[in-house]
């Protein structure tokens, strides 16, 4: 056998084996999607996968901030107020008596522009 035949014949050989390496890695690919659950990538564009197998957060954000007291006081208490609320209650009162509440309906400083 020549130095060239042999060459041709390895040349060959080499051929085969990169087809059926190609062959190997498409299987291997396959395997891969079907054990981990992976989707073929078709062209290097984002799928977005990873932003959906992310988990929800907002179960945990209600466990960090829990239900008010006031929600379930209104609901059993008539009349409950909040701290706040009867301190700004508490100050209206005041500015009333002083003569600087809210004006009546249609008594504001606009309609007297009116002609």
């Amino acid at each position: 056998m020549s130095a060239t035949a042999a060459a041709a014949t390895a040349s060959k050989n080499l051929q085969r084996f990169i087809q059926k390496s190609h062959i190997i890695q498409r299987g291997a690919e396959k395997a891969r999607q079907d054990i981990f659950g992976h989707l073929p990538q078709l062209n290097l564009d984002r799928t977005g996968n990873k932003a959906a197998k992310k988990g929800f957060t907002g179960p945990y954000l209600e466990k960090y901030y829990p239900t008010s007291i006031n929600v379930f006081a209104r609901k059993v208490h008539e009349g409950w107020e909040t701290e706040q609320e009867e301190y700004r209650r508490v100050k209206l009162m005041q500015r009333k008596r002083k003569g600087k509440g809210p004006p009546k309906k249609g008594a504001g400083s606009r309609s007297k522009k009116k002609k």
